[in-house]
């Protein structure tokens, strides 16, 4: 037999769902949250440290769940036109693998740098961090968050190699704007997408009110979705004189993502070979003179 919680443990468990129930409507608003018909998971005490990756988090993370969870819906309405939605999902998966690709070659090639400066992150820390309780409402939205996270350390080990002189303020600098550009070119990936899938939903509605059969359910979603794109449109860039590299100057962001991923892999590898030793056997073959 189960046993019954103690008052303690009780406390406990209702504070906990008070956090997520709480979380949700921050994140999504009162009428969104109530209004949710899908399991959602949450992820309970998530750090974010640097002020990118908290900046990034609170202008995008609800309109990119929300965008990304409409997929989702509209796969179940039957005149909805599938490639459409196959290429959506295959466009941001890939740019999210590779911008994955990008944090992890540039962590990778920062922790080797202050490892072999016997370099330690004990006493690095920033002093602002923001806990959260993050909803997860769709696949690639838990994704995206993971790339702030890893965004966080990438911030995190180039502040500390640079503070203590292993690299210089360039070089800091570097590190840390092509991964924010990554992250910024994304949301433009989406959005360009998004408006995709918007316009063959407005076509299935339309459709609908030739055919003289509106679902007023249906209508109200794409109603709502063309209200968020136009104010995610509008409020785009504000802030983005306050950081020059979040400003993508005409750049093709999927080029960007992929040229960026690609040169960290190319980087790695170029620093693994260089760094390889020599197998004894080779060596000795170099040596000895020819016959």
């Amino acid at each position: 037999m189960t046993q019954a919680p103690s008052p303690e443990e009780l406390e406990a468990i209702n504070k906990v769902l008070a956090n997520r129930q709480g979380a949700l409507v921050q994140v999504f608003g009162d009428d969104y949250a109530h209004n949710l018909q899908t399991p959602v998971v949450f992820l309970d005490e998530e750090t974010l440290e640097s002020p990118p990756s908290i900046r990034f988090y609170k202008k995008d993370y609800a309109y990119l769940s929300k965008q990304l969870y409409l997929e989702y819906q509209y796969r179940s309405w039957t005149s909805f036109n599938q490639d459409v939605l196959a290429r959506y999902n295959e466009v941001i998966t890939k740019k999210l693998a590779n911008i994955n690709i990008l944090m992890d070659n540039t962590i990778t090639r920062l922790e080797k740098l202050l490892s072999q400066n016997n370099v330690s992150l004990e006493s690095t820390l920033y002093p602002n961090p923001v806990t959260l309780t993050v909803p997860v409402i769709a696949t690639h939205a838990r994704s995206y968050f993971l790339l702030l996270v890893a965004l966080d350390r990438v911030n995190l080990l180039a502040g500390t190699a640079n503070l203590l002189g292993v690299i210089d303020s360039t070089q800091r600098a570097q590190a840390e704007y092509i991964c924010k550009k990554a992250v910024r070119a994304f949301r433009s990936i989406m959005q360009t997408e998004v408006i995709k899938i918007y316009r063959e939903a407005q076509r299935v509605i339309q459709e609908q009110r030739t055919g003289g059969k509106v679902n007023e359910g249906m209508s109200a979603i794409v109603e709502q979705q063309g209200k968020e794109i136009a104010a995610f449109t509008a409020t785009a860039n504000d802030g983005s004189d306050a950081d020059a590299s979040l400003d993508l100057g005409g750049m093709d962001p999927a080029k960007l993502i992929d040229d960026a991923a690609a040169a960290s892999v190319a980087t790695n590898k170029g620093k693994a070979k260089a760094k390889a030793p020599v197998p004894a056997s080779a060596a000795a073959e170099a040596a000895t003179p020819a016959a």
